[in-house]
């Protein structure tokens, strides 16, 4: 394993808790570790508070769903509105007004309307890099 992925593997342990494999820690670490009886991880029951699984969409389908929402709006320029979606796991949605869309009143009124349609589909979407 390169260099690079183990310092990522150990970032990653550090932030979510696990301790370091035992080939790095200090010798006291380790025996403490191997003593420590296995715990056996059941399943959990389909019946619990967890939250659904969200659909996985890509940037390019999320952002045609904002750009559709937008143009349900009575003063939305039929062209010129170009939303890019970007991220990982919290992904956002950045609206472009292009000059096709002519004189358009108020744009932080439309960038802010995208960012709450951004919102509502961020809790039902994930953003899949595929």
């Amino acid at each position: 394993m390169a260099e690079y992925e183990k310092g990522i593997i150990g970032l990653a342990q550090q932030i979510l808790g696990q301790p370091k494999p035992t080939s790095e820690m200090p010798p006291a670490q380790s025996k403490a570790l191997q003593q420590t009886p296995e715990v056996e991880v059941e399943a959990c029951p389909e019946n619990t508070n967890a939250p659904p699984a969200k659909e996985a969409k890509t940037a390019a389908e999320l952002a045609r769903m904002i750009e559709d929402d937008l143009a349900k709006h009575p003063q939305c320029p039929r062209k010129g509105f170009v939303v890019t979606v970007y991220g990982t796991t919290l992904w956002r949605a950045m609206l472009t007004i292009t000059p096709a869309a002519g004189p358009v009143r108020d744009p932080q009124e439309w960038r802010d309307l995208t960012e709450e349609l951004a919102e509502r589909l961020r809790r039902r979407y994930d953003l899949d890099w595929r």
